[in-house]
C-alpha cells in the first residue's frame, strides 16, 4: 500500500497560471485541410513546383538541399504511403484531374499577382477537369459550402460549370458562370450537400480555354464565423488550454533559406500569400495565418505564444543561417508580426489588422525566439533578438531555445523537448526538483512518449508520472504542450499526435485525455507532500556485446558457461583473428557520423553477441585485449529497442539491427577509470581501475535484473543497480474551497493509497480519473475506446484510503468542511 500525507496548511507557491497549452505545427496536413478546413488540395496550383536551390532525384522522387537533406517530394503528392494509402492515381499537378479530352498545364507567365507563382490553363475539348480534395471531397446533407474562384475566359464561350459530383457523375450541386475576358475575376457561390458523400469531386466544365488564378471550397459553417473548423476546435478548447505556441517547430526555420517562415508571408488576404513549401512534406498555402492564429486565441480564451525565426535554417536539416541586412530583415519581420498583434489600428500593421476585421489589438504575452537552435550561432542571434526585442516590447515574456543563462545571456524562460519511451516519462518524475530556483523558468515545449508504446494508455500514464513532477514544480515550470498536437489520419507523417480528424470526426489520443484532466483540475496553491510507495526497476533484456575503441581484440566469449560469437555488427565490423576476434571501424551505413560525433561515439564499435535477446540476465565473461589509448567496454542487456513511427518511415532503408535502438548498459574503461552507463549517462562515479597493459585481461558481468556487477580479472570493480521508477506518484494542490490530489498508477496492477490531510473534507467528492488496459488505443473506428470519467464518490475524510486502479490517472476533487 502507499501512503500519501498532504499539508494544506503551509503552502508552496502558487501554481503556474498558463501552465498546460497547445502547439500548433503544420504537420500531418493538420492546416489546409484540417484546422483550416480548404476543401480542394493544390487550390493554388503550386504543389509540383521544385524548391529552389534543392538538388532532384529522377522523376522528383526526392529532392536534397545543400546540407545534404533529403525529402520524399513525388512531384508534389508527399510521402509514397500517402499516395499508396489514399489510392491518389498520378497526375502532372497534384490534385487535379482530367478526364475525356481535356488538357491542363501550368502557366508562369500569367499569374493572379505577383505572390502566385502559377496560374492553371485548362483546356476543355470534349472532357472536363476535377480536384480530389484530400483524399476526396467530403460533403454533408444540408451543409453549405462557400465556393470562389479567380477565373478569366481565354478563348470559347466563357462559360463554366463547377459542380460537386460522386466518381460515378452523379450531381450534388452545380453552379454555372460565364467568364470575362478583361482580367482574372473573382466569381463566388454557395453549394448545398444533399448527400452525405466522403468520396467527391469538384468538377469543372466548359468549352474552349480557362485560366484559373486561385480557388477555394470551404464549409460555410466555421467556428464562431472565423473560418476554422469548429469540432477540431472545440477539441483543443477541450484541455482547458491557457496559451497556443505557434506556427512551429521546424516550420518556423525551413530548410532552405527560400523556405523559412516569414510573418509577412502569413497575413493579407489569403490569395495574396506566398505557398510555403513544408519539410514536412507537402506545400500549405497559409490560409492559417497569423491573424487567423490569432483570432483563435482570442476565441478560445488563450495567451498567444508566437515563434519567430532567429535567422537560422534548420540546425538538423541545414547549416545555413542570415548575416548582415537579410538577419536584420528577420529581426524586423519579427517586430512587424507584434505590431500586428498589438498596435493600434491606427498605425501600418495596426490598420492591416483592422483591415482583416479586428480593428482592436489582440495583445501578445509569450515570444519565442527561434525553434530547437542552438551553438555560437544562435547565441548571437538570440543577443540581437532579445535585446531589441525587450528593450521595445519590455512587458513581453521572451522564451529562448536553450539555457542561454550558461552564455551570459538574459531570458525568461527556457524551452525544453522531451521525446522518449515510457521509461524516461516514469522515470524522470522529480527531474525539475533541483532546478536553480534563481534561474528562468522553464517550457516544456514539446512532449511526448513518440517510441515502443506511442499511441497508447500506457504512454498517456507515463507522461502523466513525468506531469505530476511539473505539477511539484510549478515555481520554475511555467508551460507545457504536447507535439505534435493534430494529424489528418489520411496524411500521417508523425505517430501519435493529441488530436486526429477525418472528414467528419475529431478525436483525441488517450495522451489527450491526461492533458484534459490535469488541465481543467488546478487549484491555486501547490501544497507539500509526504509519499511512500514502492519501487520499479526498469525491465531489462538482451545479450552481452562487445565495445570499446575500433581495433579492439577479444577472446572466449562466454554466457552462462557456453560459448557465444558475434552476432550483429552495430557499429563498426568484427573479423577472426587465430583464436579470437578483431573489431575495425565502421561506416555511414551502419550510423551517420555526425550522430557518432555528437555522442563521442566517432571511433567506437559495439557488436552483439549470441542470439538469446529475451534472457533477462545471466553471467558474461570474455578476454580483452588492453592497449595505451583505447577504450576497452562491454555491454549488458543488449537488445532492439522500440522505433517511432518517423524512424520506420518507409522512404528510407532499415536493418533488422541498427545501433542507435539498441541501448545497452555499459560498463566502461577508459583513462585508468571505471564507470557503469545507462545510454551513455553514468549509474556509477567513476573509480580507478589498471588494466594489464599489452596482455588480454578477463571481463566479467554479472546480471539478475536488478543489479549489475562487474569484475576485472576476478576481482570485483562495481556494481549498479538498474534505474527503477515508483509505482504510483502525487501531487495536491488547494483552493479557498477544495483540495485537489492528482494521483498516478504506472503498473499494471492496482494500488491502494492511504490519504491523510491536515484538514476537514467532506465525505462526498469528485473522481474524474482515466484507466484501462494498457495497451488500448483510440482511432477511427473506435474514437473513445479510452476516455476520461467524471464520477461522484464518497467515503473521504482526514484519513481514508483510495483504491488506484492498473494504468490510471487520478484526480480526487475533495471538498474542504
Amino acid at each position: 500500500m502507499a501512503k500519501l500525507s498532504i499539508d494544506t496548511k503551509h503552502p508552496r507557491f502558487p501554481v503556474a497560471p498558463d501552465l498546460y497549452g497547445l502547439f500548433f505545427e503544420d504537420i500531418n496536413r493538420a492546416g489546409d485541410g484540417g484546422l483550416y478546413p480548404e476543401m480542394l488540395r493544390n487550390r493554388s496550383f503550386e504543389d509540383s513546383i521544385p524548391p529552389e536551390d534543392c538538388t532532384m532525384e529522377e522523376n522528383d522522387f526526392a529532392f536534397t538541399n545543400d546540407s545534404g537533406w533529403r525529402d520524399i517530394f513525388n512531384h508534389g503528392e508527399g510521402l509514397t504511403r500517402w499516395i499508396r494509402d489514399n489510392h491518389t492515381a498520378y497526375t502532372p499537378i497534384p490534385a487535379w484531374y482530367v478526364e475525356g479530352g481535356a488538357s491542363i498545364a501550368l502557366n508562369y507567365k500569367d499569374t493572379l499577382n505577383q505572390k502566385r507563382r502559377v496560374s492553371l490553363d485548362v483546356c476543355f475539348g470534349t472532357g472536363f477537369v476535377f480536384n480530389d480534395g484530400f483524399a476526396g471531397v467530403a460533403i454533408d446533407a444540408g451543409k453549405a459550402y462557400n465556393f470562389y474562384m479567380f477565373a478569366k475566359n481565354v478563348e470559347g464561350s466563357g462559360v463554366l460549370s463547377v459542380s460537386l459530383e460522386d466518381r460515378e457523375g452523379k450531381v450534388y450541386d452545380k453552379k454555372q458562370f460565364t467568364l470575362s475576358r478583361t482580367g482574372f475575376v473573382r466569381y463566388d457561390a454557395v453549394f448545398v450537400g444533399t448527400e452525405k458523400r466522403p468520396d467527391c469531386r469538384l468538377v469543372l466544365r466548359g468549352d474552349g480555354k480557362v485560366r484559373l488564378g486561385f480557388m477555394s471550397l470551404m464549409p460555410a459553417d466555421t467556428y464562431n464565423g472565423h473560418g476554422l473548423r469548429t469540432d477540431i476546435v472545440e477539441f483543443y478548447k477541450g484541455i482547458n488550454p491557457r496559451f497556443l505556441r505557434f506556427p512551429g517547430g521546424c516550420v518556423v526555420e525551413g530548410f532552405t533559406y527560400q523556405t523559412m517562415q516569414y510573418f509577412r508571408n502569413i497575413v493579407g488576404p489569403v490569395w495574396e500569400r506566398p505557398s510555403h513549401l513544408l519539410l514536412w512534406h507537402y506545400r500549405t498555402t497559409n490560409g492559417l495565418g497569423f491573424h487567423e492564429f490569432m483570432q483563435l486565441c482570442e476565441d478560445i480564451g488563450v495567451e498567444p505564444l508566437y515563434v519567430c525565426n532567429a535567422g537560422i535554417v534548420c540546425q538538423g536539416r541545414s547549416r545555413d543561417y542570415l548575416k548582415g541586412e537579410a538577419l536584420i530583415d528577420m529581426l524586423d519581420d519579427a517586430i512587424a508580426a507584434i505590431e500586428y498583434a498589438t498596435a493600434p489600428a491606427d498605425t501600418k500593421y495596426g490598420a492591416m489588422r483592422a483591415a482583416a476585421g479586428h480593428p482592436e489589438p489582440f495583445g501578445l504575452k509569450y515570444i519565442e525566439i527561434g525553434n530547437e537552435n542552438g551553438g555560437p550561432v544562435y547565441f548571437e542571434r538570440y543577443k540581437l533578438f532579445y535585446e531589441t526585442l525587450k528593450a521595445k516590447y519590455p512587458d513581453m515574456i521572451f522564451v529562448a531555445n536553450t539555457h542561454v543563462e550558461n552564455e551570459g545571456l538574459e531570458t525568461d524562460i527556457v524551452d525544453e523537448h522531451f521525446y522518449s519511451d515510457v521509461n524516461f516519462f516514469a522515470e524522470h518524475l522529480n527531474h525539475y526538483d533541483n532546478y536553480d530556483r534563481k534561474g528562468p523558468g522553464i517550457f516544456v515545449g514539446e512532449l511526448a512518449v513518440n517510441v515502443g508504446d506511442n499511441g497508447k494508455l500506457r504512454a498517456a500514464i507515463s507522461e502523466a508520472m513525468f506531469f505530476v513532477g511539473m505539477e511539484r514544480n510549478q515555481d520554475i515550470v511555467r508551460l507545457a504542450s504536447y507535439a505534435p498536437l493534430t494529424q489528418n489520419v489520411a496524411y500521417p507523417a508523425w505517430f501519435p499526435n493529441l488530436v486526429a480528424f477525418n472528414h467528419y470526426i475529431t478525436y483525441g489520443i488517450p495522451s489527450y485525455y491526461i492533458w484534459k484532466l490535469f488541465g481543467k483540475y488546478r487549484g491555486s496553491e501547490v501544497v507539500p507532500i509526504t509519499e511512500e510507495t514502492s519501487l520499479v526497476t526498469r525491465p531489462a533484456k538482451g545479450m552481452p556485446s562487445m565495445q570499446g575503441t575500433y581495433g579492439l581484440k577479444f577472446r572466449n566469449p562466454t554466457y552462462n558457461g557456453a560459448p557465444i560469437e558475434p552476432t550483429h555488427e552495430l557499429l563498426g565490423y568484427v573479423e577472426k583473428d587465430g583464436d579470437g576476434w578483431t573489431t575495425r571501424k565502421g561506416d555511414d551505413t551502419q550510423a551517420p557520423a555526425r550522430m557518432l560525433a555528437r555522442f563521442g561515439m566517432a571511433d567506437q564499435v559495439a557488436i552483439v553477441l549470441g542470439d538469446d535477446e529475451e534472457t533477462k540476465g545471466g553471467v558474461f565473461e570474455v578476454e580483452v585485449l588492453a592497449e595505451e589509448g583505447k577504450t576497452v567496454a562491454i555491454g549488458a542487456y543488449s537488445s532492439r529497442g522500440a522505433r517511432s513511427f518517423f524512424d520506420d518511415g518507409e522512404e528510407r532503408e532499415h536493418k533488422d539491427w541498427e545501433y542507435r535502438f539498441v541501448h545497452p548498459y555499459r560498463w566502461v574503461i577508459e583513462n585508468g577509470e571505471s564507470r557503469i552507463l545507462d545510454s551513455r549517462r553514468a549509474l556509477t562515479e567513476a573509480v580507478p581501475v589498471k588494466l594489464k597493459m599489452g596482455e588480454y585481461n578477463t571481463l566479467r558481468y554479472e546480471a539478475d535484473g536488478e543489479v549489475l556487477k562487474v569484475y576485472l580479472n576476478g576481482e570485483l570493480v562495481q556494481q549498479a543497480h538498474l534505474p527503477t521508477r515508483q509505482k504510483t506518484a502525487a501531487s495536491a494542490t488547494t483552493s479557498e474551497s477544495e483540495v485537489i490530489v492528482k494521483i498516478v498508477n504506472f503498473s499494471p496492477d492496482p494500488e491502494d493509497v492511504e490519504i491523510t490531510l491536515d484538514c476537514p473534507v467532506e465525505d462526498g467528492y469528485t473522481l474524474a480519473y482515466l484507466a484501462g488496459d494498457g495497451d488500448a488505443m483510440n482511432d477511427e473506428n473506435n474514437p473513445e475506446n479510452v476516455h476520461d470519467v467524471v464520477t461522484a464518490c464518497t467515503g473521504a475524510s482526514e484519513a481514508f484510503t483510495f483504491h488506484a486502479p492498473a494504468n490510471s490517472a487520478n484526480v480526487l476533487i475533495l471538498k474542504k468542511k
